[in-house]
């Protein structure tokens, strides 16, 4: 904690606004492997930097609004105050920036998270077949992947274009690969995605016709109505029954056709 009298250097070199904040700022820069490039250590004052640590010096130094004319005046002093009560401390929040960055290293750039994967057909663009299917894969990570598409079970090396990987800016990516088809042809069109999270390629099939889940939202259309209708004719049979076994002649001749 810096001493009264330093704040009180601070406070009265700042322009009259009513108060001032002094606040600690360390982080911890690490490669794309998760290794740590550099840590940084900077005193802010009014959320400006005015006091840094130079890990290359091993020495505090006014940086920032600290280094700017007159604030130097005071940048001076702060460092090397620190330099006399507080030298150790970046180098024990650096030697924590490992151990802390592993941690977080393997809950975020050092997963593997599993694709998933679906066919789907698209409109046509650039292309004289009437069909075009759209494979895509999302919620993986990370970003390698590689998407082939099969005919019959035999690659498809023309009218291929290179996958199209984007980012969801969640630590997840999504790929798109489209592949133009002339139903005529027939077959089944297979998409093969290989990721490092996956132990075997993840496939998904689409064939000429109507999808196997639409035939199945279908069967099961036809299959309630079927149902219905058998329980609105019951229904009706029922409700003759009842009406035809309820009803009784009275003695008199006021029924229409009765003795006449």
């Amino acid at each position: 904690m810096p001493p009264p009298w330093l704040l009180l250097i601070l406070a009265l070199s700042a322009p009259p606004a009513g108060g001032f904040v002094l606040h600690l700022e360390t982080d911890c820069f690490l490669s794309a492997d998760g290794r740590l490039l550099q840590p940084r250590w900077t005193l802010f004052f009014n959320k400006m930097p005015f006091t840094c640590f130079d890990f290359q010096r091993k020495a505090f130094v006014p940086c920032g609004l600290g280094a700017s004319v007159p604030w130097n005046y005071s940048g001076e002093p702060v460092a090397q105050w620190l330099m006399e009560t507080s030298q150790e401390l970046p180098q024990e929040d650096a030697q924590r920036c490992p151990l802390q960055g592993q941690a977080l290293w393997g809950q975020t750039g050092d997963r593997r998270t599993a694709p998933k994967v679906l066919i789907s057909p698209v409109a046509p663009q650039n292309t004289p077949y009437p069909i075009m299917l759209a494979c895509m894969a999302w919620g993986f990570y990370p970003g390698d992947v590689n998407m082939t598409w099969l005919w019959n079970g035999e690659p498809v090396k023309d009218r291929l274009d290179p996958p199209r990987v984007t980012s969801n800016g969640d630590w997840s990516y999504q790929a798109r690969l489209t592949l133009p088809v002339d139903p005529q042809k027939g077959g089944s069109y297979t998409c093969s995605v290989q990721h490092s999270s996956l132990d075997a390629p993840l496939t998904a099939e689409w064939a000429p016709g109507l999808p196997s889940e639409l035939w199945i939202k279908i069967g099961f259309s036809v299959a309630v109505m079927v149902v219905g209708t058998v329980f609105l004719v019951a229904g009706l049979v029922f409700w003759k029954r009842s009406r035809l076994q309820g009803y009784s002649l009275l003695e008199g001749d006021n029924y229409p056709g009765e003795g006449r």
